[in-house]
């Protein structure tokens, strides 16, 4: 540890845990790393030193008989806001884990965890709060990286807003964090917020998505290798672990590792160490790593081919990002963004989109998410060419169309039940006649309109015994 009086006056902590086997052990560790430790089994017991002395640190498991862990954590800082709290849990709760931490604790931990690393995450602080000469400037830049992060993942919905708060408030802690959500949701861009905000941002951040990589190099590209390992290593190769030490590392697509490769995953996860490929020399790590899935683990575990232990190391913090079409009203600010963007590329000025372009966007379902909206303006504005304004034809063809499910969105089931084939033959009839309308009865046009041959337009009117009577005549 770092000179700042501690030598002269050693650091005093409270741990408090039901299982005094455990905290018999951390008293124990903390004792031989230099620290003065004080153990309370319960949190009225421990609220009581706290009462009568300023602990420079304070341990709490979060499952307390009688009062929680949380209430501990409170009441403390209450009376010495500057006191550095860690909580520990055998469970996996976002919802207590983000209560603890907007209350002022200063990590999160799961249980197991190695007496060793607790102890370096208790030095690490005490050294930061040592150091911390001036809190304004440190609220200043975390306040400056969140309006960055927050101008790269546009959103103003209420759920975005909800995983804004998250990750200002999971930033600070060292968890392992699990990120879900559908392909295209912006999972990276949460990553790369998370690291941008922690004490860890100023190391590095380093990516690997697991499913771009082949299954019988993915270790290798985790864990690196020495010379000789296997054919074709010819010089010492650092992996992803080794380049993140001090940093974060994300792996993304979680899901695609093999069962082999996760459980070597998981000894680092709980050691803290690896050894590279042909190597026995075990090199320690330090990194805080952010994991982020499209698949469902849950499911996956059921079917024997993830681990549930993994999992539970890697669920510590979970985020979830919500598709795109749970958030639709972030769908215009997200277009305007995109639009200006592609428009300074291609050096022109920025477009306007015209209403009915808008509509058909903000209809349209998004099963691609943010990534597939913004391939679409980057199309649309390519292809309105010299046009100051991006018009319906520039989209695609099944996102022109996307006004065709408003036909249901009034509609009810009702108790009785419904017949599905008449609903059907109905809808279809419905916009067979609109498209015949739009047309002045042109077969042909409608067909087109429709995406169909003009041979099987005719069958559905045949079939649909539609009445072409009262539509005006154009031209075949």
């Amino acid at each position: 540890m770092k000179s700042d009086g501690r030598d002269r006056f050693p650091c005093e902590v409270l741990i408090i845990d039901d299982d005094e086997i455990i905290l018999d052990l951390m008293a124990d560790f903390l004792n031989s790393s230099g620290f003065q430790v004080e153990s309370a089994t319960t949190a009225e017991e421990a609220l009581k030193k706290v009462k009568v002395k300023a602990y420079d640190a304070i341990i709490t498991d979060l499952n307390l008989p009688g009062l929680k862990g949380t209430e501990v954590v409170k009441r403390a800082l209450d009376l010495y806001p500057e006191t550095i709290i860690f909580v520990i849990t055998g469970e996996a709760s976002i919802q207590s884990a983000v209560q603890c931490m907007k209350l002022g604790a200063c990590d999160f931990i799961p249980k197991p965890f190695e007496m060793q690393h607790l102890v370096s995450l208790l030095q690490d602080a005490l050294d930061k709060r040592a150091e911390a000469a001036d809190p304004k400037l440190s609220t200043a830049v975390s306040s400056q990286a969140l309006k960055q992060a927050q101008s790269v993942m546009i959103g103003t919905s209420e759920a975005m807003r909800e995983v804004f708060e998250l990750i200002e408030v999971v930033a600070r802690s060292n968890s392992t964090i699990l990120i879900t959500g559908e392909t295209g949701t912006g999972k990276e861009l949460v990553a790369r917020a998370i690291h941008q905000l922690s004490p860890r941002s100023e190391g590095r951040l380093v990516s690997l998505n697991c499913a771009a990589v082949p299954e019988n190099l993915l270790e290798d590209e985790l864990f690196g290798h020495v010379k000789g390992a296997f054919t074709g290593a010819q010089t010492n190769r650092a992996g992803r672990f080794e380049q993140a030490h001090k940093g974060t590392l994300f792996l993304d697509e979680i899901g695609y590792m093999s069962p082999n490769l996760q459980v070597k995953l998981l000894r680092v996860l709980q050691e803290r160490e690896f050894e590279r490929l042909g190597s026995s020399q075990t090199i320690k790590c330090d990194v805080r790593l952010i994991a982020a899935t499209s698949a469902n683990l849950e499911r996956m575990i059921n079917e024997g081919t993830f681990r549930r232990d993994l999992y539970y190391r890697l669920n510590v913090i979970p985020i979830n990002l919500p598709p795109l079409r749970q958030r639709r009203d972030d769908i215009p600010l997200l277009v305007q963004h995109f639009i200006k963007k592609f428009c300074q590329q291609l050096g022109v000025n920025t477009k306007q989109i015209s209403q009915q372009t808008m509509k058909r966007l903000m209809s349209y379902d998004w099963p691609g998410n943010v990534r597939e909206l913004e391939n679409v303006i980057e199309r649309a504005t390519v292809l309105s060419r010299k046009r100051e304004q991006i018009l319906p034809g520039d989209l695609p063809a099944e996102v022109q169309g996307a006004e065709v499910p408003s036909i249901l969105q009034n509609f009810h089931i009702p108790d009785e039940g419904i017949c599905f084939d008449t609903i059907v033959s109905n809808i279809e009839r419905e916009l067979i006649l609109q498209t015949l309308q739009k047309t002045g009865g042109n077969k042909s046009l409608a067909a087109d309109l429709l995406k169909m041959k003009r041979t099987t337009l005719i069958e559905k009117l045949k079939r649909l015994n539609v009445n072409l009577d009262n539509i005006a005549q154009a031209p075949v």
